[in-house]
């Protein structure tokens, strides 16, 4: 059991053997019988201060100016001669070693006295538990705030993984890392490993952590490297010799001179790792940017993003034209010899036979072939003023309340991004629809708006999933003039990832790349304040094919007008429009003649059958929807999320439609509700399951806005 005494601070011993020194160049392992030698000490002791008292200067005035707090108190075990090992505080017992040295001095060391120096409070670590410390460590510098480089990190979890035998479970619970995290850091332990046992291993420093770990995320170079995960290394050597070499300094003796010639690595940043990606099964191109030791000439000779120009080139022509159009009646006869003139050279790119260039536009597919489960549990780290919130124990039909301006709408629209992954586009969308953009998009506007990173990462049907978006500014060899940003949307399923990346200009269309767009699932949101023809149209479809449609119109009959007889999707002048037929009317009138309820409920039923085996986003579902409706329309919800196997995510600040779920008399043992608050700038989550929340709502009305 640990017990807290207090000691003298030249009682306490450095630990040589800190994971904070092993991405040092000066590190090397030492022996536990030499730990305390004069020798070693000191040379830990300058590794911890850094030149000139570099690395503990915040140290230094903070002990000074508020001298020895116990909040956070230095962790020992005992070692042979009577002394303590220091297993967490290794920087502050440095510190006051320092100051203790200055005391004796006569310096200045603020608010420190000796009665300080001597009587140095410190807990004992058990013996019995001889992996406690390093999960302590791991709290405080991976966990925590004061995070060591990734390397460490990285070390720590392997050697509880092998060398103290810990199952992952135990570890990701006791350090409170996901399992997707923990298996990324051992696979680029073991890359990191093999390059240290390479020709190139003497080169390896912290800083190309980042590239290791691209090379471990990106699936395309790692299925190119063949890397087993059983055996945590690649099976293709050859190709794991070339990435070492091109992120690596060659040396290369010219024949004629004989003279040493120092090449400089071709990969030195993460996102270069990326671009090999995209040619890196592109045999011409690898050469080329081998000869020219640059990864712009591989690149830009690259037939795969070739590809990808012509493709966009050609979706930009297509957007111009339609812009050529909509002014033509500003034409003059210069400009129809302009076009006549563009007209022959997009004619000379025909083939012969005159067959038509067609664009097929690339569809996501998704991820699942199969939905056992939904979304469990999210972390958002970070989404607009949503900052570190679990949102756990998810189930069916999922009823996020709150006041206004509490963050109800954001959560909603972040899962909806969550099952979209990589598809930049549907993050265009969101801010369109936020910006009340209903045509043309300023890409100046976007990149105004966006202006923080999206981050957060979940569960759903099993496996660990991350979505990270980020703006940066791309070093990739393109047409630089009245570039804007570049926005990055990189997803994780377990050890599969993807990532699309859009260019922003301010005198053009963004430029879009991707390999393939990826969804984990079926979803669509529903909001009063936004609405998407082209989605209800593609949902009435698929409900009048799967047979469900009259399900639907037999509910708005019998709860909300019995005159309702059918309702159609007709064409009208080119215009799709949802016709209603009533035996109180003579002819048919268009949907939207009627009350906005009857609208939001034709459009939630219609989305919910097509979320099937998805996610559905209910944006204040109460809306427009009188009370009376609401005790009917929730089960009817209910219902239909366990049919179609859909999970649902709704917002309200409606006290009645959050009784109306408790009342419904439908089964709450898959209802969950969570209250939102915010508290000095903070949004706070807590949750209530259904059965609870129905028990309190009936005993005291509880409102949990």
């Amino acid at each position: 059991m640990d017990r807290y005494i207090t000691k003298h601070i030249n009682k306490l011993v450095l630990d040589p053997n800190n994971y904070r020194f092993i991405d040092s160049k000066d590190y090397t392992l030492v022996p536990e019988e030499n730990i305390a030698e004069e020798r070693i000490q000191t040379r830990t002791y300058n590794l911890l201060i850094g030149k000139n008292e570099s690395l503990i200067e915040d140290l230094i005035l903070s002990f000074k100016s508020n001298g020895i707090l116990k909040l956070d108190p230095i962790q020992v075990k005992t070692i042979d001669d009577g002394r303590f090992l220091v297993v967490e505080g290794n920087r502050r017992t440095a510190a006051l070693k320092y100051l203790y040295n200055e005391f004796l001095k006569g310096n200045d060391v603020g608010d420190l006295t000796e009665t300080d120096f001597k009587s140095i409070e410190i807990v004992q670590i058990s013996d019995e538990q001889p992996i406690q410390h390093l999960i302590t460590m791991g709290l405080h510098h991976i966990s925590g705030k004061k995070k060591w480089s990734p390397v460490n990190q990285a070390q720590l979890v392997h050697d509880l993984r092998f060398k103290h035998g810990l199952e992952e479970e135990e570890i990701c619970r006791k350090l409170a890392i996901t399992k997707h995290n923990l298996r990324r850091s051992l696979r680029v332990l073991a890359l990191i490993e093999c390059y240290k046992d390479s020709d190139f291993g003497d080169q390896f420093h912290t800083n190309m952590y980042s590239v290791f770990e691209e090379i471990i995320k990106n699936t395309k170079v790692k299925n190119w490297l063949a890397w087993n995960d059983f055996d945590l290394k690649p099976d293709h050597q050859e190709n794991l010799e070339n990435i070492f070499s091109w992120i690596s300094k060659e040396v290369v003796v010219d024949e004629e001179t004989d003279q040493k010639i120092t090449y400089e690595p071709i990969i030195t940043k993460s996102h270069e790792i990326r671009e090999l990606s995209k040619f890196i099964d592109d045999e011409k191109a690898i050469n080329e940017m081998v000869e020219a030791r640059s990864i712009t000439a591989g690149f830009v000779l690259s037939d795969a993003v070739g590809e990808s120009r012509l493709l966009n080139a050609i979706d930009n022509v297509g957007k111009e034209i339609q812009q050529v159009f909509k002014f033509s009646e500003h034409m003059a006869q210069d400009e129809f010899s302009r076009i006549e003139n563009l007209k022959n050279k997009l004619e000379k790119l025909l083939p012969s036979n005159n067959a038509s260039v067609e664009i097929v536009q690339r569809k996501a597919s998704l991820y699942f072939n199969e939905i056992k489960s939904h979304f469990t549990d999210l972390h958002i780290t970070s989404y607009r003023k949503l900052e570190n919130i679990d949102v756990k124990h998810l189930t069916r039909v999922n009823l996020f309340a709150g006041g206004n301006n509490t963050g109800k709408t954001s959560i909603l629209e972040l899962i909806f991004l969550f099952t979209r992954l990589n598809t930049i586009q549907s993050l265009v969308e969101l801010e369109k629809f936020r910006g009340r953009f209903f045509g043309d998009f300023s890409s100046r506007w976007f990149d105004k708006v966006f202006v923080k990173e999206i981050k957060l990462r979940g569960e759903f049907n099993g496996k660990e999933c991350e979505l990270h978006i980020s703006k940066f500014e791309s070093e990739e060899p393109f047409e630089k003039s009245q570039y804007l940003n570049s926005i990055i949307s990189e997803s994780q399923i377990e050890d599969d990832s993807f990532s699309s990346t859009i260019h922003l200009f301010a005198n053009k269309d963004p430029e879009l790349y991707f390999e393939k767009n990826q969804f984990l699932c079926e979803a669509t949101f529903s909001s009063p304040y936004r609405f998407d023809d082209d989605l209800l149209r593609r949902a009435h479809g698929r409900a009048v094919e799967e047979q469900y449609f009259e399900r639907i119109i037999g509910f708005i009959r019998e709860k909300m007008d019995p005159n309702i007889q059918k309702i159609e999707m007709i064409n009208i002048d080119g215009q799709s429009r949802f016709m209603v037929s009533a035996s109180n009317i003579q002819h048919a009138i268009d949907i939207t003649k009627y009350g906005e309820g009857l609208q939001r409920v034709f459009e939630i039923a219609l989305l919910m059958g097509y979320s099937r085996n998805g996610i559905i986003c209910i944006d204040e579902l109460d809306s427009a929807l009188h009370k009376s409706l609401l005790i009917d329309f929730t089960a009817f919800i209910q219902s239909m999320a366990v049919e179609f196997n859909v999970q649902v995510f709704l917002s309200t600040h409606s006290k009645e439609c959050i009784d109306a779920f408790v009342e419904n008399d439908f089964p709450d043992d898959e209802l969950t509700a969570y209250s939102l608050t915010e508290d000095n700038g903070k949004v706070e989550c807590r949750f209530l399951d259904g059965n609870k929340l129905k028990r309190l709502v009936e005993s005291m009305n509880i409102d949990i806005r």
